[in-house]
């Protein structure tokens, strides 16, 4: 298993344009692309997520547009494409008291490709094991 690849970053601010505007700049001139984005609001807040390599630069750059930065390591499996399975996932990992914070899924064919944020990442990885499937900290969007 190779080492984590991608970081989770979880961006937080209050509703403004002209800051949603200044963040997306940044992310491009850093060259993130959108493809791995997420953006969603909260009563008064924008919330914004997005995969890229762990970059303390980059962490920085993000704290001095005056927005809230958090990071979770991520890692990926596949799993067969049903619904059941997923309701497996969560409550096999509720049974641990495993907290999934995010997850994301891509169809291809007969599987799933699962990105997945735990608030513990080995022993969510250990399980996930458990249930026959391969997880790995190597990220491809």
């Amino acid at each position: 298993m190779r080492k984590p690849s991608k970081t989770q970053y979880n961006i937080e601010f209050p509703n403004d344009p002209e800051l949603h505007a200044r963040l997306i700049r940044l992310l491009a001139r850093k060259k993130i692309d959108a493809p791995s984005m997420v953006t969603t609001c909260v009563d008064a807040r924008t919330l914004v997520q997005f995969l890229a390599p762990k970059n303390d630069d980059l962490r920085e750059d993000l704290k001095k547009l005056g927005v809230t930065v958090r990071e979770e390591l991520i890692f990926q499996f596949e799993m067969p494409h049903h619904h059941w399975e997923l309701h497996k996932l969560a409550t096999s990992l509720a049974a641990e008291e495993i907290n999934i914070l995010s997850l994301y899924s891509t169809v291809e064919g007969e599987n799933m490709r699962i990105v997945l944020a735990v608030d513990q990442p080995a022993n969510a990885m250990a399980l996930i094991e458990k249930l026959g499937f391969d997880p790995d900290y190597s990220i491809y969007d």
